[in-house]
């Protein structure tokens, strides 16, 4: 006579505890996407600039202008710029290319020309400033001032060469 050594209950917690844990994998899967679908269309609605202060959209910005210069993808002058100023000098870039090329001629010029050390620092970091901080569709608040007395004589020696 064989005797089975199986008993009434053998087996069955482990497949209650099987079944269970499927129960709560699935459950926990339906919970995720659940809150996964509200978070999602919630975010379209997050006011970054209510959700951030001043100061830590500055320093989010920052990051990004980082990395940014850090893969290339905007001179290193670009950095640390408003938002507004930077996309907007970005959405000039061809003008400020051009720009960038009078500021190395002009420098070019006052190294060939022997000018002290001093007043070529001086036109390079004034320069380099006008460059970066302004915008230049609206080129009349350097063209008005450029035309004023003070620079009076700049404009008669242009003149008369003609």
């Amino acid at each position: 006579m064989s005797k089975s050594n199986v008993k009434l209950s053998d087996g069955v917690a482990d497949n209650l505890m099987q079944s269970l844990n499927n129960e709560l994998s699935e459950i926990g899967k339906t919970l995720i996407e659940l809150i996964s679908e509200f978070v999602k269309e919630r975010i379209r609605d997050i006011d970054l600039r209510e959700l951030f202060s001043k100061k830590d959209e500055d320093k989010l910005l920052n990051i990004w202008y980082s990395q940014l210069v850090e893969k290339g993808l905007i001179p290193k002058v670009y950095e640390g710029l408003p938002e507004d100023m930077l996309i907007h000098n970005l959405h000039q870039e061809g003008y400020l290319q051009g720009m960038y090329v009078g500021f190395a001629l002009a420098l070019m010029s006052l190294v060939d020309n022997n000018a002290e050390e001093n007043l070529i620092l001086s036109v390079m970091d004034d320069i380099r400033l006008n460059l970066v901080c302004h915008q230049y569709e609206d080129s009349s608040e350097f063209l008005d001032r450029f035309k004023s007395e003070k620079y009076n004589m700049v404009n008669s020696l242009s003149d008369e060469e003609k």
